[in-house]
This record gives C-alpha cells, structure tokens and sequence, in this order.
C-alpha cells in the first residue's frame, strides 16, 4: 500500500516547525466533525485491511500474533511520523493513516487519544477487539519490533543491539534538537544571524559526533543491506538538513571528510522503505519550506 500524498493536499501553510504539530489546516479543520476515534467502533479509513478470514497479502502481514488492525495519526511534515513510517514499510506491515481530529493535536479530542498532544500515535485493534494506543515514535517502533519480530529492526546480538538503540537515540536527544533550532530560521521576518550561525555549528558539531558513533564497516548504520532501528529516524533528518541549510544561505549539506555519512545516506536512499516515506516527505517539506521563507 503508499500513503503518498493522502496528506499533502491537506496541509497548507503549516505555521510551525514539521515536528511541532499544535496546528492542522485545510480538510483537516474541515474533517473534525467526521472524525471518529480510533478506539471506538467504525470508524472510516483510507485503506481497507482485508478480514481475518481473507487471503493476506505478503505485505500485508499486521494479522500476525493478534493484531486485527493498525492505524497512524501523522502529519507528511513530521520527522518522527517518518521514523515510524520507515519501521512500518520495513517490516512489511499494513496501516492506515488518521486525520489528527478537529486539526489540532491540543483538540480535546486528540487529547483524549494522546494526553501528551503529539504524534505519531499508533492505535492497535486485536483480534479479540481489545484496543490500546501507543506514543512516542521511539515507544512504537519498539513495539513493532516486539510484536511482529521479522525481519528484525534489531540484532541478535545484545551488543550490537544496544548500538541500535544508542544511534537511534543520538537522533531523539541530540542531532534533532539542534537542527529544530534552525526551522523557525527559515522564516526572513524573525531569522537572526547569530542564531542561524550558532545553531549550524552545533548541528554540524553533532553530526560529527554522529560519524564518530557509526561503526566504519557497514552501508547502513549496522548492517550494508537490512535496515535496524539505528536507521530509521535519520533519511527524514538529513531531508530536511539538505533542504534548510541552503535555504538560510548557508552552504549545503557536504559530506566531503564524512566519507562515513556519505556512504551511510547513499545506503539508506536505496531501501524501498525510506524510499517511500520520503516520497511522501519531500513534497511535503518543501511546501513547508516555501510558506516558511514568505513569512
């Protein structure tokens, strides 16, 4: 199945940075009385997931250990959405995407999905009918490993799989963060020098502790062909990276003495998951970009 463009006609103008989703526009405003939750019974999707009693599809293999149903509140802006997205098309799992209710992740309605007011959130239909949400893109891509274990996202080997976790984590807790200081940038009305300077070194700073993390051996972060968790947030970062650092008049995203990086970006555009998302991604970062850099 492809979610590519579902959303991106539906968002325009977005106010804040792609992973600050206080504020939906277009047919999401517009869809918020249809909206049902996912919790509650018939609610309406995208995609249908065939029955139980069904031939399944290879890809579609989300039946597997119980699992009736599994369903995404995104936004095509968000890093974290994509993060999810690429553990999702990884495993080869079907989904469905879900319009956050009334455009807002602080809706009362949203709220009572995810009390933290942000996405991804995934909800879980059981065979058995019981239903239960999960947060945090880290938190979710965890329980697909837990719940569907093939093909895996984390090694075999206890090391090697805390070496997943720590990459992955670097992602959440440190490159993230310094780039997000840049997004606001992007807007000429309020972008300061100093701080566009201060936050380009810092992320370039972390990118370099980054290479420093990344074993020498493999194309990807672990492996040279089967995606890990260790991979899965970074194709939406450097995206967005590539596409901000010129827009701030900054030099572009270079590789060049991070032979590692370089080898590692190659590798993850060549797998049919990241491929996917960022099909969907890119279209949607640069309408963000564009309305960023006429404010």
């Amino acid at each position: 199945m492809t979610v590519r463009g579902l959303y991106a006609s539906q968002i325009r103008n977005k106010q804040s940075h792609p992973n600050n989703n206080n504020s939906f526009r277009g047919s999401y405003a517009r869809r918020c009385s249809k909206h049902v939750c996912c919790c509650n019974k018939g609610i309406a999707s995208a995609h249908t997931v065939p029955s139980a009693t069904q031939s399944t599809p290879t890809e579609a293999k989300s039946y597997i250990m119980g699992v009736k149903k599994l369903q995404l509140y995104d936004d095509p802006h968000s890093e974290f959405s994509a993060k999810v997205k690429v553990a999702l098309f990884a495993k080869g799992l079907s989904w469905t995407p879900l319009a956050v209710p009334c455009g807002s992740t602080r809706s009362p309605e949203f709220l009572a999905v995810n009390p933290l007011g942000k996405i991804p959130v995934l909800c879980i239909t059981f065979d058995d009918g019981r239903r239960e949400v999960i947060c945090e893109s880290e938190v979710i891509v965890e329980y697909l490993e837990d719940q569907f274990p093939q093909p895996p996202l984390l090694p075999a080997d206890p090391v090697e799989r805390s070496k997943a976790r720590l990459i992955s984590r670097f992602h959440d807790l440190y490159l993230e963060p310094a780039l997000r200081r840049l997004y606001p940038q992007v807007a000429p009305s309020v972008r300061s020098e100093q701080v566009v300077q201060e936050a380009a070194a810092a992320f370039h700073a972390r990118l370099a502790e980054l290479e420093g993390l990344l074993p020498a051996g493999p194309s990807l972060a672990l492996t040279d062909t089967q995606l890990t968790l260790a991979d899965c947030a970074y194709p939406a970062l450097l995206l967005y990276a590539e596409l901000i650092l010129p827009a701030l008049g900054l030099p572009p995203l270079r590789y060049e003495g991070r032979l590692r990086l370089q080898r590692w970006r190659d590798a993850l555009w060549e797998q049919p998951a990241v491929a996917r998302v960022l099909e969907e991604l890119r279209p949607a970062a640069e309408e963000w970009l564009e309305g960023m850099l006429h404010k």
